[in-house]
């Protein structure tokens, strides 16, 4: 890792500069957004040329890349009037009932919906049978694999020095409305994975205060699956130039994760309480169904009822020792109530659209749109929720993604009972959130980066938008940028939980020009060979 570092400094180019990005009178941003005033070709993982801002970096003109908005707001409405009345629960069921009465719409957005409602194979131990485990079978919490075994030989992960504060937990949940009307399958599953305890964070007046954050993996990720360093981030076709980040292997079981274990090393560093698990459906949890996140949502309350009840609780602690029921009751929080300790909830990828319908859930209302006729209750009101880190979102909803992706929601919602795409109800209501940052690359594929920088504007509480040039996915990201993600991330936690009015760090943009330019200097690992 730190010869990594070390080559990515040393490595380190800047990239062409090309003509204008709106050349031709192509409108690629919104009205009150400036104008990009150059283009260059990103590769992975977009491998074409991107709209971006010039900037300074010492005595070198730059031009920094961002993604595009894919929908701009139509002329003679508002955005307002575009982004979230058109992209509300109720209109993508209608797009998809309009959508079913043509033959070649509907086919095309049926397709795509059955790709967000099918099975998704296990990874985890597809190189190490080690960590394999009948997922909805009864499973020895011992067969897991813990934070030691990504220490040892070539892996070296930081996330080992927390193997003597880390307990292997399994809650109990219900099947989802997919998984009960379509597979027929009834009873409860297991959603499993990691809690490590942390000393406490230190609040202004040097005090240690426990505090917890959970964190959901990106789309099929799942925790304890090995990424070995050794795997190449990338590759590139020599006939076609086309860059291909790295995928599984025979040495890797999920190209990326060292990353995303390296945030959880990160937070429990700095004191706090982390749990991740598997969300249903991926890895060592249990489930038929990866795809329905507004349900993981309601996983993560189960889990914090489950920390204080200990109903439908495992719990294996480092010294070996297993306890459930009662007796795993406030085991993790030391008598402490997951009522009481603050807590901040955040996710990558399909996690953050978990993370955004919990959020929703909390502090807005209750929905359930996984049903032909959804049901809707009060917002559960946990008032120790203080935040939510979202890293490679689409927090800004289906306007902002590609057109008929509001009709693929509708059909995913109507015909295989699952949410997965964020509506844009949650949009509308996240200055009820107390806390907000976007963590993402310029170029990160989800969403144009301008919908990520309207989702900071309309948020009115704690926030932070920390932006990196990258991509969306893991596997190629530079150390030293992860590092700052990691750095970020933590700030944004502390302030939120300690209650504080600002994050330290933070560069509070005015205009998607100021985000952009902010990025620190630090090229993704495919861009680094450009001239």
């Amino acid at each position: 890792m730190k010869q990594t570092i070390a080559l990515a400094a040393l490595s380190l180019a800047f990239m062409p500069m090309q003509a204008g990005a709106q050349d031709a009178g192509q409108k690629i941003v919104n009205n009150g957004t400036p104008t990009p005033d150059c283009s260059v070709h990103v590769n992975v993982d977009r491998n074409a040329s991107l709209p971006g801002y010039k900037a300074k970096w010492d005595d070198t003109e730059v031009c920094l890349p961002f993604t595009p908005t894919n929908q701009l707001v139509p002329a003679g409405t508002t955005a307002s009037q575009f982004y979230i009345d058109e992209f509300s629960d109720s209109r993508v069921r209608e797009k998809w009932a309009a959508c079913k009465a043509d033959t070649a719409c509907r086919e095309k957005t049926m397709t795509a919906a059955k790709g967000f409602a099918k099975f998704e194979p296990r990874d985890t131990g597809t190189v190490d049978k080690k960590g394999v485990i009948d997922f909805d079978g009864n499973v020895d919490l011992a067969s897991i694999r813990r934070p030691a075994y990504f220490g040892k030989g070539a892996y070296s992960e930081e996330i080992a020095k927390s193997d003597p504060a880390a307990y292997v937990v399994e809650f109990t949940a219900p099947r989802d409305s997919y998984e009960i009307q379509h597979l027929k399958l009834s009873g409860d599953i297991k959603v499993r994975g990691w809690y490590l305890k942390g000393a406490g964070i230190t609040d202004e007046a040097g005090n240690k205060q426990r505090a917890l954050v959970i964190l959901n993996n990106g789309g099929g990720g799942e925790v304890t699956a090995i990424d070995d360093p050794a795997t190449a981030p990338f590759s590139i076709d020599k006939a076609t130039g086309k860059y291909t980040p790295a995928a599984r292997d025979s040495l890797s079981e999920e190209p990326g994760m060292r990353h995303w274990r390296g945030f959880l090393r990160d937070f429990n560093a700095a004191g706090f309480d982390v749990l991740i698990t598997d969300r249903r459906g991926n890895g060592i949890s249990g489930g038929r169904n990866g795809f329905n996140t507004a349900e993981q949502a309601n996983d993560m309350f189960r889990e914090l009822e489950q920390l204080d009840s200990g109903n439908g609780l495992r719990v294996l602690g480092p010294d070996g020792k297993l306890v459930a029921g009662q007796d795993a009751a406030k085991v993790l929080l030391d008598g402490r109530s997951a009522r009481d300790v603050p807590v901040v909830v955040g996710g990558y990828s399909r996690g953050s659209y978990a993370t955004q319908w919990f959020m929703h859930k909390n502090f807005v209302e209750d929905c359930n749109y996984d049903l032909a006729t959804p049901v809707c209750e009060a917002k559960r009101g946990l008032d120790n929720v203080k935040g939510a880190i979202l890293y490679g979102p689409n927090s800004a909803g289906l306007g902002y993604r590609l057109a008929g992706h509001d009709a693929v929601e509708g059909a995913l919602r109507v015909e295989f009972n699952t949410t997965y795409y964020v509506d844009s109800g949650v949009f509308a209501n996240v200055d009820k959130w107390p806390a907000l940052q976007i963590v993402k690359g310029s170029w990160d594929y989800v969403e144009g980066l301008e919908g990520s920088f309207a989702t900071y504007q309309r948020a009115s509480g704690l926030k932070d938008i920390s932006v990196f040039l990258g991509p969306h996915i893991l596997q190629t990201q530079n150390p030293e940028t992860m590092a700052f993600a990691g750095e970020r991330m933590v700030a944004f936690a502390k302030a939120a939980a300690l209650g504080q009015k600002t994050v330290p760090g933070s560069v509070e943009p005015k205009t998607l020009k100021d985000l952009v330019t902010s990025v620190p200097h630090h090229w993704e690992l495919s861009m680094q060979k450009q001239q």
